[in-house]
């Protein structure tokens, strides 16, 4: 029996960890239209474990910004999947769409305001806890889970009283054995065939291509369009200081996928 009929005879949740700025808003929507409104989890947000139990239970489709630790909350049997981007790119694709918002928009987002405010690689030097926390390796935090950043370099478990160091080996190393235990580990610059991995996983029928949205030249209500930029080697610096982590989880990825476009764990 092939996977597509094991799920069938035993539906699965479908949970997608979205990793921002990877193409997962365009992986959300196409993934959405599996499900009726009211299977879709809302909590988009890394704060699933706000939700109780009762209520996670009663959805089939989780897709969010979550911690990696947020996947052991949704319902099993599961089907988990995540995708992943060159993490400069994908660093310098976040500070494009922070740029992108529009002043009623951005409210009273500090990081925001500085995005738009300073280059990158000024942008990038910046201390400011919502800066450090969503750039400064935030890749590899985020799949090695309970994990934020508290000044440039220093990590810790994502209780606010826990001050304890975490070392960057148990970042990188913990990063990459959750990685290897997702059900499909995609691309961005593959996203058609990893969507229609998923959809074969998940015994569904979809589009061979999916039309990309919320790309930072794409101009929607709230969100300019926005240029390319070049990037300095000062500015090049800073990239690989705030990705030094994220690239060694990207790295093994790649190793372990090999040849595929799809690297199933």
């Amino acid at each position: 029996m092939t996977a597509p009929d094991l799920l069938r005879d035993h539906p699965a949740i479908l949970v997608f960890l979205h990793l921002p700025r990877t193409g997962g808003t365009t992986l959300h929507e196409a993934l959405s239209r599996h499900h009726a409104p009211d299977e879709i989890c809302p909590m988009r947000l890394n704060r699933l474990e706000l939700l109780p139990a009762e209520k996670l239970a009663r959805y089939r489709f989780f897709s969010g910004h979550y911690r990696f630790e947020h996947l052991a909350l949704t319902p099993t049997p599961r089907v988990t999947v995540t995708v992943l981007r060159e993490p400069r790119a994908r660093v310098v694709s976040l500070w494009q769409h922070w740029r992108r918002h529009w002043p009623s928009a951005a409210g009273k987002n500090e990081g925001v305001r500085l995005a738009q405010e300073l280059g990158l690689r000024d942008f990038l030097r910046s201390d400011h806890l919502e800066v450090l926390e969503a750039f400064d390796n935030a890749l590899a935090r985020q799949l090695a889970g309970d994990c934020r950043a508290r000044a440039p370099g220093l990590y810790t478990r994502w209780a606010w009283n826990d001050r304890a160091p975490l070392a960057e080996e148990t970042i990188v190393e913990t990063a990459c054995r959750n990685l290897s235990s997702f059900d499909l580990v995609g691309f961005t610059g593959a996203l058609d065939s990893f969507h229609a991995a998923v959809c074969e996983r998940m015994g569904w029928s979809g589009p061979a291509r999916l039309p990309r949205v919320n790309g930072h030249d794409q101009e929607v209500p709230g969100l300019y369009a926005v240029p390319d930029e070049p990037i300095p080697p000062e500015t090049q610096t800073e990239l690989d200081r705030v990705t030094r982590l994220d690239r060694r989880v990207w790295d093994y990825a790649l190793a372990r996928a090999g040849e595929e476009i799809v690297w199933t764990p």
